[in-house]
């Protein structure tokens, strides 16, 4: 997943697709990985946990989109952590081998 941000550190757009988008070609330098670790109040959490998806996250499948879609901000920091996902069976494999090792 991409993300990108204001220059003060909050969170535009998350995409699975690349963004910014080059119109020039090639890989833009403002381009973000992003690996995603949240942390909420209980009641900003109840709120959004009882939202109707947005057009947005329907588009993209990224909830992320559900609160940026109707006003509500997403602070971004940024890291060295490489990471990866865990979409597929196998890719749960390879974080439960990770997982046992350590």
């Amino acid at each position: 997943m991409k993300v990108v941000c204001t220059t003060t550190g909050d969170a535009l757009y998350f995409s699975r697709a690349p963004i910014p988008h080059r119109r020039a070609g090639g890989e833009s330098p403002l381009a973000r990985a992003h690996v995603g670790i949240y942390a909420f109040r209980e009641p900003f959490l109840q709120a959004f946990a009882a939202l109707a998806p947005g057009r947005l996250e329907e588009e993209e499948s990224l909830e992320q989109l559900r609160a940026l879609e109707r006003g509500h901000g997403i602070r971004v920091v940024e890291t060295t952590y490489g990471g990866f996902g865990v979409d597929t069976p196998e890719d749960l494999e390879r974080a439960r081998a990770i997982l046992a090792g350590a």
